[in-house]
């Protein structure tokens, strides 16, 4: 209770600073006449903060009637290194998405190969689905100025990497591997192995 009363608090001094940033900042574009490029897939007015304290310190997330500590402890039997004991944010932010925590959990391992050793790109840059960046996005950074993007954290990428699954596959009805691979442009050893990876999780015994 004390650890929820501190985050509040904190939540609420946040808030504060940041609305008191965003009006100066406006304050200034106004007098000096300037505008700051982006586009829709940034928006700097959002803070997600609350959000994201919000959705982990849910109690009542679940899908399928399993409970999403239950689902978590599965997925952390098989991430390693830089991965470990991230299967909290992989099945609360899945679940509260509304998409598959079996299915993220599964992707990820296969994008990131942290059921052992992990990538070069989760260990440098925290991407843990191969995503790519985006040069006309202010809001995105190069991993050492390559193709894929650089992350401030794991959880940041997990967050992300679960949006651009909702955003691209399950909003167009592709919530299994097999029909994800077409779009995901992965072919069927990919589908072979994420399936797999899915049957493993759900079978672990906690």
């Amino acid at each position: 209770m004390k650890r929820k009363i501190f985050l509040i608090i904190l939540v609420f001094l946040f808030n504060i600073i940041w609305v008191n940033a965003i009006s100066v900042t406006n304050n200034l574009a106004s007098k000096y006449n300037f505008v700051i490029k982006t586009n829709s897939q940034t928006n700097l007015s959002n803070n997600h903060l609350v959000e994201d304290l919000d959705i982990m310190l849910r109690t009542d997330l679940s899908y399928d009637n399993e409970d999403a500590s239950v689902i978590a402890n599965k997925i952390n039997m098989y991430l390693k290194t830089e991965m470990e004991n991230k299967g909290e944010v992989i099945s609360k932010y899945a679940i509260a998405s509304e998409v598959n925590p079996y299915l993220v959990a599964a992707m990820i391992l296969e994008e990131s190969r942290c059921d052992s050793e992990c990538s070069f790109l989760v260990k440098r840059c925290n991407n843990v689905g191969r995503m790519y960046y985006d040069k006309d996005n202010m809001g995105e950074v190069a991993c050492y100025g390559g193709s894929y993007q650089k992350f401030d954290s794991l959880d940041n990428s997990i967050r992300a990497y679960i949006k651009y699954i909702n955003t691209n596959f399950y909003s167009k009805d592709l919530t299994t591997p097999t029909s994800i691979a077409k779009e995901y442009k992965r072919d069927l050893r990919w589908v072979f192995r994420v399936n797999q990876f899915m049957e493993k999780i759900k079978n672990a015994t906690v």
